[in-house]
């Protein structure tokens, strides 16, 4: 069975592989995870699909906190000292700027950027784990529009920056939330597998907004380079070298992780503990 924390799909590493049958998929499938959790290590990250955190800190009589996971999709809550700091009111010509906390956007695109969490009118109070935020944080797409067909009444999510990883909800225009069902959905509900979503024929040609997290296609591809290039390393354990009849000798890659691997990760990581 697939972890949740998964970097990349069986189908998609067998392909990569052009390796046909089921012979290895156990394998493949092991190799995926330890491989992705591997990654999610160098990254210093717990996972990169949407999550709720709560981080319990120390204030420090500073006005910003940076947050310890990214992109932020919606600040859920900001307590100091037992205190629920609002969200400070956008700025407007002319008009005092309103007390709360304000959070830095996050970027468009991957691999993003850690964010500050920052207050106007009032300080991370200095104390020991006064602090409490809560908050949703991962690689997500808010929002796609889309339209439900008359037949077959199914959508793929567009998944512009990856492949589809986790359903985190769909709506109609209005806001109303559709209801999420295994199979079989009537109106106002829909099923999801792998990005296709299923909807009733109640609902054809109705306007919705598809929210779902999404793996960015560079961890993915990180992911099924140094997955096959372990699954390789089967046919040539302890081997550096190969002499082809005397004729060449073909050398392999030892080290611990891929260099293009180690590259590619580079923008991933988090390099700064707040």
């Amino acid at each position: 069975m697939a972890s949740p924390y998964d970097l990349v799909d069986l189908g998609d590493l067998k392909s990569w592989l052009d390796v046909a049958g089921t012979d290895d998929d156990v394998l493949l499938g092991q190799l995926i995870t330890q491989i992705s959790r591997a990654i999610l290590n160098i990254l210093d990250r717990p996972s990169i699909r949407p999550c709720t955190y709560t981080e319990i800190l120390d204030g420090g009589n500073d006005t910003s906190i940076l947050l310890r996971h990214w992109p932020v999709n919606a600040l859920l809550s900001c307590c100091v000292n037992g205190v629920a700091i609002q969200s400070s009111p956008p700025l407007v010509a002319g008009a005092t700027a309103q007390a709360g906390f304000v959070l830095d956007p996050a970027d468009f695109a991957p691999p993003g950027r850690m964010q500050r969490l920052s207050l106007r009118g009032r300080v991370f109070t200095r104390g020991l784990q006064n602090v409490v935020i809560s908050y949703s944080a991962g690689y997500q797409i808010t929002g796609e529009t889309a339209r439900v067909p008359n037949g077959p009444f199914k959508v793929i999510a567009q998944a512009p920056f990856g492949a589809w990883a986790s359903d985190c909800g769909v709506t109609y225009a209005d806001g109303t939330k559709f209801q999420t069902v295994a199979a079989n959905p009537a109106e106002g509900q829909y099923s999801v597998a792998g990005g296709l979503y299923t909807f009733s024929g109640s609902d054809a040609g109705a306007s919705i907004f598809l929210t779902y997290g999404y793996v960015p296609a560079d961890l993915s591809a990180c992911c099924m380079d140094w997955a096959a290039e372990r699954y390789s390393y089967r046919a040539r354990i302890g081997q550096q070298s190969k002499s082809m009849g005397g004729q060449e000798t073909m050398s392999f890659i030892v080290k611990n992780i891929p260099d293009f691997v180690v590259s590619a990760l580079q923008a991933y990581r988090r390099v700064v503990q707040p």
